[in-house]
């Protein structure tokens, strides 16, 4: 009678343990799943916003080409640039890239109203340029919540013991971060004495 006893509890403490790890596997899986589609929501609206962007550009370009002729290797570089965006499609990583890019190629063509007077009195330039930079901001902005949200997921898969459940369900960290333009990295040298 003792052996059943011992029996009955070594199942019963099997059963606990096994409804704990249940229960732990499911929650850690659920939590996974939200903030997996946390990121994607927060990729979705710095999408909306580069497509956003991507939008403005043809107009901006065609309001330029009238003043300056000359130019023409900054906007075939904005246009090609924009055409490397559309062609990385929905492949994340491309798309970061790409529109890294076009972050890079923009800058030059924002500065031209500089070296053109006459660009800056051009009232649809003005008012694409300022849409523009409104929408870069808000790339900005949606990339830094993305990127939160990245991080969040990724503390959470690799922490224990949801790194094991994350392994187990087929969840793995993502380093799809926007990163800063590595150009940006070396300060510029100011001389005064000229």
């Amino acid at each position: 009678m003792k052996g059943l006893w011992i029996a009955l509890g070594v199942v019963g403490l099997f059963v606990v343990v096994l409804l704990f790890g249940a229960g732990s596997y499911i929650s850690a899986k659920n939590q996974m799943v939200q903030l997996n589609e946390d990121v994607n929501q927060s990729y979705s609206q710095v999408d909306i916003q580069q497509q956003r962007r991507l939008d403005l550009i043809p107009n901006l370009v065609a309001s330029v080409k009238g003043y300056v002729k000359e130019e023409e290797v900054v906007l075939t570089n904005v246009s090609n640039a924009r055409a490397g965006v559309i062609a990385a499609g929905s492949d994340r990583a491309s798309s970061i890239d790409a529109n890294s890019k076009l972050d890079v190629a923009i800058s030059p063509l924002l500065r031209l109203q500089e070296a053109y007077p006459d660009l800056k009195g051009n009232d649809q330039f003005n008012r694409l340029e300022d849409e523009l930079a409104g929408t870069e901001n808000r790339i900005a902005v949606e990339r830094q919540r993305y990127n939160k949200a990245l991080e969040a997921y990724n503390v959470y898969v690799q922490q224990f013991p949801n790194s094991f459940w994350a392994g187990f369900a087929g969840f793995h960290v993502r380093n799809e971060y926007f990163k800063g333009n590595p150009a940006n990295a070396t300060a510029p040298t100011v001389d005064f004495s000229k």
